[in-house]
């Protein structure tokens, strides 16, 4: 069985909070074998017809960060919908799933998001116990042992919220 995830790195985030949810089990989750990448803050355009990449209005290129939620299960099963797996979505927001039954839709659904697994997301890997950021093919990008295109005043405030961030709530 294959699990790949697409999410956000920190710098495409735009609830830095959340993201120390998810950070904390990072390194568990590439342990099992999970297949992990984080989306490049910045994009050169659009990936997918699917509006994946949210553009800042200028012409040059456009600022990523996810929001829908997809999953496509066994090549028949398409997941999809803005609801988080957190208990304000759950008590408070007016936030949507649907769950479609089509191998068609499935399939499409895994071809339109390759790009941005290949070309618009950094592979995280845990190498020797550490993270690792491996650049997306092709660019001139660097891999990076820290969170990339993340300020260093993001960095630290992941660093400083982390250990209070209830659980309950990201």
């Amino acid at each position: 069985m294959r699990i790949r995830v697409l999410t956000n790195s920190l710098a495409s985030n735009d609830a830095p909070a959340a993201h120390v949810g998810y950070a904390r089990y990072r390194k568990e989750l590439l342990a099992m074998g999970i297949v992990m990448y984080e989306m490049r803050a910045e994009q050169a355009g659009k990936l997918t017809r699917f509006g994946a990449l949210g553009s800042s209005g200028s012409a040059g290129g456009s600022r990523a960060s996810l929001h829908s939620k997809m999953v496509v299960l066994d090549d028949r099963l398409l997941v999809v919908g803005s609801m988080n797996l957190d208990l304000r979505s759950q008590l408070q927001n007016s936030e949507v799933a649907l769950v479609i039954r089509s191998r068609k839709l499935a399939g499409e659904t895994t071809r339109l998001i390759e790009p941005a697994l290949a070309k618009g997301a950094y592979k995280v890997e845990l190498l020797d116990g550490q993270l690792v950021w491996r650049a997306p093919q092709g660019s001139a990008l660097a891999d990076s042992k820290t969170e990339p295109d993340a300020s260093v005043g993001l960095k630290l405030m992941l660093k400083v919220i982390g250990p209070f961030a209830p659980e309950e709530m990201l």
